[in-house]
């Protein structure tokens, strides 16, 4: 079972350009415009390109990217954010069927 507190170190370079997404608003603007010469200038392996362009949060975190990484690639780089919150929500929840149909 892979720990939950601490984010996997073959993630490293994914987790540091999140990072300088959080914080630098230019790098922002230039990851949502080409966001493959982003990667490139951060190092990401093929498997850590793959998961920022499934932008796929749960697919990420259980990959065990750490979720702060993925808050900053999915609302802020990718600008979910600013969306409505019907929009910004890629899993609905599906009713529970139960013994008593609950």
């Amino acid at each position: 079972m892979r720990e939950l507190f601490f984010p996997e170190l073959r993630f490293y370079r994914l987790h540091k350009m999140a990072r300088a997404i959080h914080l630098d608003s230019g790098l922002r603007k230039r990851f949502r415009e080409d966001p493959e010469s982003v990667m490139n200038e951060f190092g990401l392996t093929e498997e850590e390109k793959a998961l920022v362009r499934s932008k796929d949060p749960v697919k990420m975190f259980n990959e065990g990217v750490m979720p702060y990484a993925i808050f900053y690639l999915i609302w802020e780089a990718e600008g979910w954010i600013f969306l409505p919150p019907e929009k910004q929500t890629l899993y609905r929840e599906q009713p529970a069927v139960g013994p008593r149909g609950l």
